[in-house]
């Protein structure tokens, strides 16, 4: 399963574009302790609106089908490596990528060193590792379009000019990338995919 997960920095903006304007863009008027609640709230909901608008296009709900079947598939080819090595997991454990490639692991004290372990040991071709890896930037290329297409509908909804549309733009996406990391989820009976933008889907 792939979840949707929302990008902070369009929040971030929204929010702040909302409080220093008085919030007169994106709701009514209140006192000022309201106002700040509210705007946080109605940019919540404006950014979560903008990037599930980018993530139902035609091309990113076929990629979104497309990764929610490679992680499917990579979940049930580790399971099950991992059963002939003796490793079972009591709890989910977390596979997360570096910017230099490096997989990571987090769970359960038991669950990690068994993984972890086993990942060291793993001799298969590509590995495991490799896959995992393969797999987070397959996820983070489709993330950083679909924050690109809600940076884009969102810097030229509140920018006001053609040129603060473009600092606006250039703003979000380096927020956006620079805080951007893929998840892949594994238990004994469930997988999932989760990264900045993504489609709520199942294949």
């Amino acid at each position: 399963m792939i979840s949707f997960n929302s990008a902070s920095s369009l929040l971030s903006f929204l929010t702040t574009k909302a409080e220093s304007s008085g919030a007169g863009s994106l709701i009514g008027g209140g006192s000022t302790a309201t106002v700040s609640d509210k705007a946080k709230a109605q940019a919540a909901t404006t950014a979560e609106a903008a990037l599930k608008a980018a993530g139902s296009t035609h091309q990113a709900a076929v990629a979104g089908r497309a990764l929610d079947k490679q992680q499917a598939t990579l979940a049930s080819d580790l399971r099950a490596a991992m059963g002939r090595a003796n490793v079972k997991l009591s709890s989910p454990v977390e596979f997360s990528v570096s910017s230099s490639g490096a997989v990571s692991v987090n769970g359960a004290a038991a669950d990690k060193a068994a993984v972890t372990a086993f990942l060291k040991a793993d001799t298969s071709r590509p590995s495991f590792s490799t896959r995992i890896a393969t797999q987070a930037r397959d996820a983070l290329e489709l993330s950083a379009s679909i924050q690109q297409r809600a940076a884009i509908s969102q810097a030229a909804r509140y920018a006001g000019s053609s040129g603060g549309v473009m600092s606006m733009y250039t703003s979000l996406m380096q927020q956006s990338s620079a805080g951007s990391t893929a998840v892949f989820t594994v238990s004994a009976n469930a997988s999932s995919l989760t990264y900045p933008g993504s489609l709520a889907a199942k294949a």
